[in-house]
């Protein structure tokens, strides 16, 4: 709206919601390449700049209109995480019957689709964050994939986790990073209440990950990458309904109850691995809570 008069003239004044749509982004996008070029000269002419307040100045306005395109940026975004939020607090308050397919599934989907790798999906249609937003800083995602199937892993197990994400450490050196961690993610069916201490969502996940790190990691090119140590760091989420036999379960692993009293979360020492069991609408309402801020300051905090 700032720069509307030096481009408003273009518009045709009967566009079409489509066409005024293509115009607008046509002038952001043209904006964004005029930005690129004018912040690559400015660094080329550097040297060149009789004095350092002089170079200030234009360093100064540059960063002042590039920030704008940013800002736009991020509530673009924002916007996003608030409408996955509305679809997954829809998706736990449906009946069984209104589902063409099992909660679970629902969620599944909504978080990260099925059937896909972080290499087939644009990181903006990645919505871990709902789990974590640690999860949103990884090397690799498969989703509801067999770990057999996967050229990111050479492991000829037959299984398949909801969501199994690996990460590398990060430093300042060339060449592929060893693998710092995995994550393993299953989503189970709402108000399941059979659980047993040899059949639960948590030994199921134990065995995954182990599985994970007997295997092999491998790049791009299907070079074996290096791991940390032998026993890889491992993280494990649950998302499932606390049923009474899943907090037997839990409780007989010696998990710690959240403060919150909608979810568990543990190290197991044997396996090495750092647990969490999310509740459905734990998910959903602490979703909410680590974006608030951004939707108040969007204004979109309420229903639309």
């Amino acid at each position: 709206m700032k720069y509307r008069n030096e481009f408003m003239s273009k518009i045709e004044p009967r566009a079409s919601r489509p066409e005024l749509e293509a115009a607008l982004h046509r002038e952001l996008f043209q904006r964004e390449v005029k930005l690129k070029q004018e912040g690559s000269r400015i660094i080329r002419e550097a040297d060149r700049i009789p004095d350092y307040d002089e170079y200030q100045k234009r360093l100064t306005e540059f960063m002042s209109r590039y920030n704008e395109l940013g800002v736009a940026a991020l509530a673009q975004y924002v916007a996003h995480r608030k409408i996955i939020v509305e679809l997954l607090e829809k998706a736990i308050s449906r009946a069984p019957d209104q589902e063409k397919y099992p909660l679970e599934r629902a969620v599944h989907h909504l978080i990260f689709p099925m059937r896909t790798t972080s290499d087939d999906l644009p990181y903006d249609q990645q919505n871990l964050w709902l789990v974590d937003e640690r999860l949103t800083y990884h090397s690799f995602v498969a989703s509801d994939m067999p770990l057999s199937s996967l050229s990111a892993v050479d492991n000829d197990s037959g299984k398949r986790p909801d969501l199994f994400a690996f990460d590398r450490r990060i430093a300042f050196s060339e060449g592929e990073q060893p693998i710092s961690s995995i994550t393993v993610v299953e989503f189970k069916r709402p108000q399941r209440d059979d659980y047993t201490p040899g059949d639960n969502p948590l030994s199921q996940s134990f065995g995954m990950i182990e599985k994970i790190r007997a295997g092999r990691f491998n790049d791009h090119r299907g070079r074996p990458i290096s791991v940390v140590t032998a026993a890889i760091p491992a993280f494990c989420f649950v998302v499932a309904d606390l049923t009474p036999s899943l907090k037997d379960v839990l409780v007989g692993m010696d998990a710690q109850l959240g403060p919150d009293g909608q979810g568990y979360f543990g190290f197991h020492r044997n396996y090495k691995i750092y647990y969490e069991v999310i509740d459905y609408n734990k998910l959903v309402r602490d979703a909410k809570k680590r974006n608030r801020i951004f939707f108040e300051k969007l204004n979109i905090l309420g229903d639309r």
